[in-house]
């Protein structure tokens, strides 16, 4: 686990959240599109284009804007990933440039005289169609950038070709006017998103640093609640799931169990093999008292080699004393830590609430005399040799 404090931090996810952001905003935007075709076409025929011209241009734009449409749906159905949004985003991009680029042409099927009022009319929709895409876009530069230059450029290169070949001053003023707008709308657009786009970078820095934290206190809660060696349960977090199983057996009328377990000639095994052999011993053990008890037991280390294990769903003394031996039969097979080969056992003490005691006191002390007991009569029966 990083340690407290450290991020992770990929630029990557500030990139997925952009496109998802930027996809977001592209639905519901194919009408406005459809509409702004619509007035482009009333200004193309106020200009005086036939009409096949601009059926032929309507047919092109509502081409383009269902290829837009199925290229959304497919994404909305694909989903975005860290492993496609790219190349979403380049297909998005491009049909959206494509579409500028239709509304871009626009200029070059009017008549090329007697059109000022119409070419101004048409400037005008370019330019409300970039800044409404920039507005509604900042998360992705490249979009409205791209939008500008199939669009407005073509326009305001069609206004330079009608300077340069009819000399009217007003095509000069309006190429004046396009770069103008250009320069000062894009720079403040860009302004836009790169404040959007350092939110949103803080914003993922933020909820990466939320779930650090997050995780770091839920290591510290588990290091204050487990044993470091075995990672069982500590005495704290025994005690505290007691007192829980003590109150729901009070109200609802049940028994439950408390096993109280000390390992056999523990210390011979540091003394011949060293503490590192008699840590790994333990560690076994605590594995063998997982898989030897049932899934609603809750097993914890208590002491150096004392282990306790809380058994609910207890009927009678029966039952304990059936798990009692599962354990000790399981404890009792012999061990190899680092490749040694120890043959220890375990006694174990039980007690049963309510008969053996109605706190966690009272029931540990009957386990541990029973325990002891259990131990008195290893010690008269062990074999001379014990590891």
């Amino acid at each position: 686990m990083p340690a407290t404090g450290e991020t992770h931090f990929s630029p990557d996810s500030t990139q997925l959240e952009r496109a998802r952001i930027f996809f977001g905003h592209a639905s519901g935007n194919l009408l406005s599109l459809l509409v702004g075709g619509v007035i482009v076409g009333a200004v193309l025929m106020s200009a005086g284009t036939s009409m096949d011209r601009i059926l032929a241009w309507g047919c092109t734009l509502v081409a383009g804007v269902i290829a837009m449409w199925l290229l959304e749906q497919h994404i909305r159905r694909t989903g975005l990933r860290a492993d496609n949004f790219r190349g979403f985003l380049r297909s998005r991009i491009f049909a959206g440039g494509a579409i500028s680029l239709i509304y871009g042409v626009s200029a070059f099927l009017m008549p090329s005289v007697n059109t000022h009022s119409e070419h101004t009319f048409l400037f005008l929709i370019m330019a409300t169609l970039v800044t409404t895409v920039a507005l509604g876009y900042s998360v992705m530069p490249a979009y409205y950038f791209t939008a500008n230059a199939l669009s407005v450029g073509p326009v305001t290169g069609w206004f330079l070709y009608l300077y340069l070949t009819t000399q009217d001053n007003y095509y000069l003023l309006m190429v004046s006017v396009s770069i103008v707008w250009q320069i000062i709308v894009l720079k403040k657009a860009l302004m836009v998103s790169k404040t959007v786009i350092r939110n949103i970078t803080l914003n993922q820095q933020l909820q990466q640093e939320i779930e650090e934290n997050a995780r770091t206190r839920e290591a510290i809660s588990h290091m204050a609640m487990h044993d470091d060696l075995t990672g069982l349960a500590n005495r704290r977090y025994f005690e505290q799931t007691f007192a829980r199983t003590l109150s729901q057996a009070e109200r609802a009328k049940e028994s439950f169990g408390i096993l109280s377990i000390d390992l056999n000639d523990f210390k011979p095994v540091n003394d011949t093999y060293g503490h590192a052999t008699g840590d790994h011993l333990l560690k076994i053990v605590a594995e063998r008292l997982g898989r030897a008890t049932r899934a609603s037991d809750f097993c914890a280390r208590v002491g150096g080699d004392e282990f306790a294990v809380l058994c609910t769903s207890i009927r009678s003394t029966a039952d304990l004393q059936d798990i009692t031996r599962k354990l000790k039969q399981e404890l009792a097979r012999p061990f190899e830590p680092d490749d040694n080969l120890v043959n220890a056992s375990a006694s174990i003490g039980w007690a049963l609430f309510p008969e053996d005691g109605d706190n966690l006191t009272r029931l540990l002390a009957c386990a541990d005399r029973r325990m002891y007991a259990d131990k008195q009569t290893y010690k008269k029966s062990r074999p001379a040799a014990l590891i």
